[in-house]
């Protein structure tokens, strides 16, 4: 199955990198945090605050241990203390907690952080809900610089997002939200609509991840419509929604047009249409995008289309990671595309061919893409119609190059209908005879 988790969770960079520093409050042990484990484990703060460096620490993080609500007192008493925090990480806090202790843990720090006034406020892996977000209100209203925030996987519906955008902008229109991640939640279309007035009043809108969330066409619409506001995209994930065709249209015609620092694009599996999809990459072309990743997978595009692709490829330097798993590419799309990848200057490490019908008249364009890019690490072509000579073919050089693990599993290559003209049987024999010698 396509992966769609990543690690994008940078840690944010203060203006003063020299002087840039990380707590974490950890012990190497995954468990649950008392009031005497907090003090233990806080102790490089306290002694930050006792040689009066307040500032010695920029970024905060609380992960990893499951938060009881007298650690969490412990916690507070600390935070208003310190000055200069950028970053404030809460995410993973109270695991195995009940949900009233909770969401009293959650009350309680975001009341100690307010003061902090922070930056970038993650909040991921937790069972927030609607409750969960009413309660870190303070942290919300109260962070005039936030601009960073992140709430994935924290079972979100649409109360806790209708929320989520009061809280925020109630410091003021427009948002200061330069980073806004939403991954792996419950907000349906109602959720999605819920978003809208946020994403539309923040027009410094830099990242924004939206993704396996369940919206359906209307949500989409309304999400398509607020991003028109935001001409500085530079990350995009909206995968796994069904946003519909009319979210594409407006997403061809309004949003991505003269997108000129878009760097990461991934628009996998939302149901935007062949046409609207095909738009959205001629707009960038046009605008001379150099992507460093590319997702576009399901998304109906066909071979005859497929040189619409080649010409994006062609032109990125920076090029990392394409993923067009389930699409309607045969061997002669696949061939222009890798030859596209091929000939870019691009740092090429990922490429998804997963669910197409690509043969093995391809494998020769493959195998010289391989060869020629020693930045490979992973070819996904399972679930394709490659012969077994293809196959053979493929892993011989990838055993050649000393990269036997790059090549994904092809447990789900249909062989039997790989059926080959006998041209390219002896074509395939050939290169394997060649390479053996």
């Amino acid at each position: 199955a396509r992966s769609r988790e990543r690690d994008r969770e940078a840690a944010f960079a203060g203006s003063d990198r020299k002087t840039m520093a990380t707590f974490v409050l950890s012990d190497g042990k995954r468990s649950d945090l008392d009031g005497k484990g907090a003090k233990e484990l806080l102790k490089p703060l306290l002694k930050a605050i006792e040689a009066k460096t307040l500032s010695k620490f920029n970024c905060l993080r609380f992960g990893g241990k499951s938060i009881k609500l007298e650690a969490a007192k412990e916690i507070a008493e600390v935070l208003p203390k310190l000055k200069g925090v950028c970053t404030l990480d809460l995410s993973d806090i109270v695991a195995r907690r009940e949900t009233g202790e909770a969401r009293e843990v959650f009350k309680v720090l975001a009341s100690a952080s307010e003061k902090l006034d922070v930056e970038e406020f993650l909040m991921d892996n937790n069972a927030l809900g609607a409750n969960g977000i009413a309660a870190i209100e303070p942290i919300l209203s109260g962070s005039k610089k936030m601009s960073k925030i992140s709430f994935n996987d924290c079972g979100i519906e649409k109360i806790g997002a209708e929320r989520i955008s009061k809280f925020v902008l109630s410091n003021g229109k427009p948002s200061k939200i330069t980073k806004f991640h939403i991954f792996n939640n419950c907000l349906a279309t109602a959720g999605g609509v819920a978003l809208g007035p946020l994403i539309e009043n923040s027009p410094n809108l830099e990242d924004i991840r939206i993704s396996a969330t369940r919206i359906g066409r209307d949500g989409g619409v309304v999400i398509a419509k607020a991003l028109k506001s935001c001409r500085k995209l530079v990350s995009v994930d909206l995968s796994d929604n069904q946003f519909g065709e009319e979210a594409g249209e407006i997403l061809e015609k309004e949003v991505f047009i003269d997108q000129k620092d878009i760097k990461n694009l991934d628009l996998s599996d939302c149901g935007l249409g062949e046409e609207h999809c095909l738009g959205i990459i001629k707009n960038l072309v046009k605008a001379k995008a150099d992507l460093e990743s590319f997702g576009m997978s399901h998304s109906d595009i066909r071979t005859e289309n497929a040189e619409v692709l080649a010409d994006l490829f062609k032109q990125c330097t920076r090029l990392k990671s394409v993923n067009l798993e389930g699409n309607d590419l045969d061997s002669e799309g696949a061939i222009l595309i890798v030859k596209a990848l091929a000939d870019s200057k691009s740092p090429l490490e990922e490429l998804n061919f997963q669910n197409n019908e690509i043969k093995a008249t391809a494998v020769k364009w493959i195998v010289a893409l391989l060869r020629k890019k020693a930045s490979m690490k992973k070819l996904n072509l399972n679930a394709c119609m490659i012969s077994k000579k293809g196959v053979t073919l493929i892993r011989a050089t990838l055993k050649d190059l000393k990269k036997e693990d790059c090549l994904d599993n092809m447990e789900d290559n249909d062989e039997d209908e790989a059926c080959e003209a006998d041209d390219e049987f002896e074509k395939l024999t050939a290169a394997l005879s060649i390479l053996k010698t």
